[in-house]
């Protein structure tokens, strides 16, 4: 009989990375096991919190120790996310490598980790398994069967020509995108859009560490329409809970969602989003949802620039620039505008129809 099949991911999360990382390895690994393929989480000890999360839909978890000190190179380096990882890549490439060869044979090792490249790549295939790489700055090189950018970029076609091999499978753009099977479901639900702003979703992700959340519910209050609902979604992880809970009360038809679990409707339910770049953006697209957005890290940049150019969301900058006055602005705008919030709903759903993760499965599982 043969054996099960198994991937392994690489991944972490935390308050600073967000759970966009985990959140798009985690919509692979379930329709991965739909085919009868096991999955393993590798994950720094920082994260252990998020292993219930991960083994509630079967997946085993194991979680990598962390150092005592911090990772000397990450302090001396250049790149902007070596202290994501708080050991060398060295040691998290043994570490793995130990793990791999305790819980036995291999099919896909994916990895999904802004702090590891080609070096840490190479080392991993002593194990002789194919490696699948998650990314979306094009910023290092990787030695990979296939490489997967979900995200829509000027010159995606070209930015990762010298970065991997010429044997290398690219996988480029949102037609690749890892979305929940909910958001399919829930677009085959859509009714049109009539461009009118009766109910706002907030959500700036998992985490939020900039509290952008607060900024856009002071944008909210500010409007003098007490007959918007607004429905705010956090993650447990999120440290501005209760500050957020306050001002959602001061509002008279909001409601938080703490780690909601239907975000897929709450999308399809609203008529506006507020929110920040990532694979938030190619869910809210899928959903055909109107959006104003703002950049809460860099490498979210190109991406929303690349949306607003395509014309399917209202791009206002870096969240460090642009105030709740500036939000509340733009949201005036387009209450007065129903016939350009419907344009702008109408070009995300153009871009993105949901069926991304199937189309990254059958890549893997054909290579099985």
């Amino acid at each position: 009989m043969n054996r099960m099949k198994r991937v392994i991911f690489r991944v972490d999360a935390s308050v600073q990375m967000g759970m966009g990382h985990l959140t798009r390895c985690l919509t692979l690994a379930n329709i991965l096991a739909e085919g009868r393929t096991a999955s393993c989480f590798l994950m720094r000890s920082h994260a252990a919190a998020l292993a219930p999360l991960i083994q509630s839909y079967g997946h085993l978890v194991r979680l990598l120790p962390d150092p005592q000190v911090s990772n000397p190179q990450a302090a001396n380096s250049d790149q902007s996310y070596a202290h994501w990882l708080p050991t060398t890549w060295q040691q998290d490439a043994e570490q793995t490598f130990q793990v791999m060869e305790e819980i036995g044979p291999a099919d896909w090792l994916v990895v999904d980790h802004y702090s590891l490249d080609v070096n840490w790549e190479n080392a991993c295939r002593r194990h002789g398994l194919r490696i699948l790489v998650i990314d979306d700055l094009a910023d290092r090189p990787h030695d990979c069967e296939i490489l997967l950018d979900q995200n829509l970029v000027q010159q995606m076609e070209t930015r990762y020509r010298e970065r991997v091999s010429h044997s290398c499978v690219q996988l480029l753009g949102p037609r690749y995108a890892l979305l929940r099977p909910e958001f399919v479901e829930q677009r085959r639900l859509l009714s049109g859009r009539s461009g009118d702003i009766g109910r706002i979703l907030v959500c700036f992700g998992g985490s939020d560490p900039t509290n952008d959340t607060a900024k856009a519910l002071q944008a909210i209050a500010s409007l003098g329409s007490p007959e918007i609902a607004v429905d705010v979604v956090i993650g447990q992880s999120n440290p501005h809970a209760k500050s957020i809970a306050q001002l959602c009360d001061e509002l008279p038809r909001a409601q938080v969602h703490r780690s909601a679990n239907n975000m897929a409707e709450l999308m399809r339910r609203a008529d506006l989003s507020i929110g920040a770049g990532g694979g938030m953006s190619w869910e809210r697209c899928c959903l055909g949802l109107p959006a104003v957005v703002v950049d809460i890290a860099a490498n979210q940049v190109s991406a929303l620039a690349a949306l607003a150019h395509a014309g399917a969301a209202l791009y206002l900058g870096s969240s460090s620039s642009v105030t709740a006055e500036a939000l509340a602005d733009a949201i005036r705008s387009l209450q007065a505008e129903p016939a350009r919030v419907k344009v702008l709903g109408e070009a995300a759903l153009a871009l993105v129809d949901g069926q991304g993760s199937g189309r990254v499965r059958l890549e893997l599982t054909s290579r099985f």
